[in-house]
């Protein structure tokens, strides 16, 4: 239940524009952006320049399961989305306090 809700949520911000696709977009969104997601299965590279860019811009960015980013959007090969609304990024914090798209990163 809490898993459909979020891709609600996820479907919301990309039908009403509300979601930046790919690391190289972030920069060009910088102050509207309220909430990053990563897939599980992102490069190393990827991930990197992302907690330069988080750092830098003071945003956190959440891990997501393998392959749940492009489900969830429904493109394939999408394993990076920025959400501009702060209603719904906040909506999908709130939905996944159960750790339903989350994973836990491994030292």
């Amino acid at each position: 239940m809490q898993s459909q809700k979020i891709d609600s949520y996820i479907g919301f911000a990309v039908r009403s524009g509300d979601v930046i696709y790919g690391l190289d977009s972030f920069p060009a969104a910088k102050g509207k952006i309220k909430l990053i997601l990563y897939d599980a299965q992102t490069g190393g590279a990827a991930i990197r320049k992302l907690k330069t860019f988080c750092e830098r811009e003071n945003l956190t960015a959440i891990r997501c399961k393998g392959g749940y980013i492009s489900h969830a959007v429904h493109k394939d090969n999408v394993k990076l989305i920025a959400v501009t609304s702060e209603s719904l990024a906040k909506a999908i914090l709130q939905s996944d306090e159960l750790g339903i798209i989350t994973e836990v990163e491994s030292e």
